[in-house]
């Protein structure tokens, strides 16, 4: 069980941090900036990370797989197209689609529209990711 240092109701300002959360995870992705980008989740062995169907397993794994994108990739630009964020407990679960714009080297851009279900939490004084699902929709 996750070790929280928040104990109590989440306040307005919590909710409000706990969205903040998907605009640092776009803009880490777009400067192509890995630690800013590992900063969002969980630094702890039971971060679980669904990309695709393949399942990362801590914070290793899933800097691999992030590292992984930045490197087949020139430029990404990513928007979140809708999201909903529902208070769970102490944490917040978030829902929602993007739309990835990536231009792999050597090639023209591709657009990529996924789905995505996370809950995020409070740790440390920081709102991270401590499970991300997301799956790519068909075209």
């Amino acid at each position: 069980m996750a070790k929280n240092d928040s104990t109590h109701p989440l306040t307005k300002a919590d909710l409000s941090e706990a969205k903040d959360l998907d605009r640092r995870f776009t803009e880490a992705l777009r400067r192509k900036d890995l630690d800013a980008a590992m900063a969002c989740f969980w630094n702890d062995p039971d971060l679980v990370v669904v990309l695709n169907g393949k399942v990362h397993r801590g914070p290793d794994a899933v800097r691999a797989s992030i590292k992984e994108m930045f490197d087949q990739n020139e430029s990404i630009r990513v928007e979140v197209d809708e999201v909903t964020h529902l208070p769970s407990g102490d944490g917040v679960i978030g829902v929602g689609t993007a739309t990835f714009d990536l231009k792999p080297s050597g090639s023209s851009s591709q657009l990529m529209v996924e789905r995505w279900s996370d809950l995020r939490r409070k740790i440390d004084g920081r709102w991270v990711y401590v499970h991300d699902h997301t799956t790519v929709l068909p075209k």
